[in-house]
C-alpha cells in the first residue's frame, strides 16, 4: 500500500499479504534509521544484556553465522569485554555483507526491540496504512507479512 493506492485495494474477503519495506513503510526508514541504529547501539546493548539467556542463545547463533561450530571456541574464555567486541565486529561484518543469517537477524531484532521499547525508534508508516489495517482487522480479513527480516523486527 502506498498513499496513492491503498484506498483502492480490493480485499474480496481473502487474506492480505504485505511486505514492510516500501509497502507499509518507506524503504528509507529501514536503511536510514534502523540499520544505522544497530551499528550505533549493538555494543551498548551487549554491554547491558550480555548475561541474559536470550542474548547468549543469539550469540551462539552468530557464532554459527560466522562459521564456528561452538561459541566458546569462537569467543574463547577471555574477558567479557573482549568477547563482546568480537560479537560487535561480527555483526558489523555480517551487515556489511548483507548476510541473511539467523543469528544476525535475531540480534538485530533484540536491539531494535530495545530501541522501540525505549522510544529511540518509532515506526514510520505511510498515512493510509493504519486505517486500512484496522479496516481489515474489523472485517476479519487475515493479515500476513512476507519479509526476509526477522519476525520480531517485522512486528516492531
Amino acid at each position: 500500500m502506498t498513499p496513492a493506492n491503498a484506498a483502492s485495494v480490493s480485499l474480496n474477503g481473502g487474506p492480505l499479504l504485505l511486505d514492510i519495506e516500501g509497502t507499509v513503510s518507506p524503504v528509507a526508514f529501514v536503511y536510514d534509521v534502523m540499520f544505522p541504529f544497530i551499528r550505533d547501539n549493538v555494543a551498548g546493548f551487549l554491554d547491558d544484556h550480555w548475561d541474559e539467556d536470550k542474548v547468549k542463545s543469539v550469540v551462539a547463533l552468530v557464532a554459527k553465522d560466522m562459521g564456528h561450530d561452538d561459541v566458546t571456541q569462537w569467543l574463547g574464555s577471555g574477558p567479557a569485554s573482549e568477547q563482546r567486541r568480537l560479537v560487535v565486529q561480527a555483526v558489523l561484518e555480517l551487515m556489511d555483507r548483507d548476510a541473511k543469517v539467523t543469528g544476525l537477524k535475531q540480534l538485530q531484532g533484540l536491539v531494535w526491540k530495545a530501541g522501540f521499547d525505549g522510544g529511540q525508534l518509532v515506526a514510520e508508516l505511510f498515512p493510509d496504512v493504519l486505517p486500512k489495517l484496522r479496516e481489515c482487522q474489523a472485517a476479519g480479513i487475515p493479515l500476513y507479512i512476507y519479509s526476509s527480516g526477522s519476525i520480531g523486527a517485522q512486528k516492531l
